[in-house]
C-alpha cells in the first residue's frame, strides 16, 4: 500500500501543471516522506521474518 501511495505522490507532484501552494507542497512532501518511512519498514519486517 505504502508503495502506491509514494508512487502516485511522485507522479502528481512530478506531473503537475502549475505550483501548488505552500502549505500543499509541505502536505505532499510530508505525507511522501511518512509512505517511504512505511515502505522501508515493510521491507525490512519481511526480511527479518524470513
Amino acid at each position: 500500500m505504502s508503495a502506491a501511495t509514494s508512487g502516485w505522490l511522485i507522479y502528481d507532484m512530478t506531473g503537475a501543471t502549475e505550483a501548488p501552494r505552500q502549505a500543499l507542497a509541505v502536505l505532499q512532501y510530508c505525507l511522501l516522506a511518512l509512505a517511504l518511512v512505511a515502505l522501508v519498514g515493510s521491507v525490512l519486517m519481511y526480511a527479518t521474518e524470513k
